[in-house]
């Protein structure tokens, strides 16, 4: 039955997936692309990430001077989730080269005034950004200095409202005091773990084809426990 489920999924987002207008990471294309990788992975069949991969490059060219920058559907969460690809061996590359024009549009977001403090459109997702970019390296970031990270702890810590944010400005404490081994954090499995939907009604023309709101590339990566792997 799931995998039954998953192969209608994949054949789904096959035939929708380019035409997704959206480029990010929560509702768009690069969620789309991170369920392909892990499929190819799943299945073994390497035709799922080539299709991928595809999808990369219509997302680096469908980046423009306005798109937003936030985790949900902007830039942060493109960062993000290339990161993410990298680190889990599904595309090689040096992050620094990949998401270099990446990062030095992220932080010219002005920490300081934003009010924001959600993970899809405000502070929780940039900071979410911030630590997969700075976890376990090697050499410091050119872009992402220890000033910026500061400016985010502080905004941070006007309001924190759950055990969430304590974490993440525990870990952003620990990169400033020059420890980057820490671990690479992963707000979307979260969000994946809590999906629900109705197995008889997964295929509705209502339905996204992004990881939130319960779309297919959300309830693909839940039905491969993603989580637990």
């Amino acid at each position: 039955m799931k995998d039954e489920l998953l192969h209608r999924i994949s054949r789904y987002l096959m035939l929708h997936g380019s035409f997704c207008n959206n480029i990010g990471l929560l509702n768009g294309k690069t969620g789309i692309v991170i369920f392909f990788f892990h499929y190819a992975r799943y299945t073994g069949k390497k035709v799922y990430a080539d299709f991928a991969g595809e999808l990369i490059d219509e997302i680096y060219k469908e980046i423009h001077v306005n798109s937003p920058l936030n985790f949900k559907d902007g830039l942060c969460g493109i960062a993000w989730g290339m990161e993410y690809l990298i680190r889990n061996h599904f595309v090689e590359g040096n992050p620094d080269v990949v998401l270099e024009d990446l990062d030095k549009r992220i932080i010219e977001w002005d920490v300081r005034r934003i009010t924001d403090y959600s993970l899809e459109t405000g502070l929780s997702g940039i900071a979410s950004y911030v630590i997969s970019r700075m976890a376990n390296r090697e050499k410091e970031h050119i872009s992402i200095r220890p000033d910026y990270i500061y400016d985010l702890i502080v905004s941070l810590k006007k309001n924190i409202k759950d055990n969430t944010n304590r974490e993440m400005i525990e870990i952003m404490e620990d990169i400033i005091k020059g420890n980057t081994h820490v671990k690479f954090y992963n707000p979307v499995f979260n969000i994946i773990e809590k999906i629900k939907y109705n197995t008889q009604k997964i295929f509705e023309p209502s339905r996204s084809v992004g990881i939130v709101k319960a779309g297919y590339a959300g309830i693909g990566l839940q039905l491969m426990e993603i989580n637990k792997q």
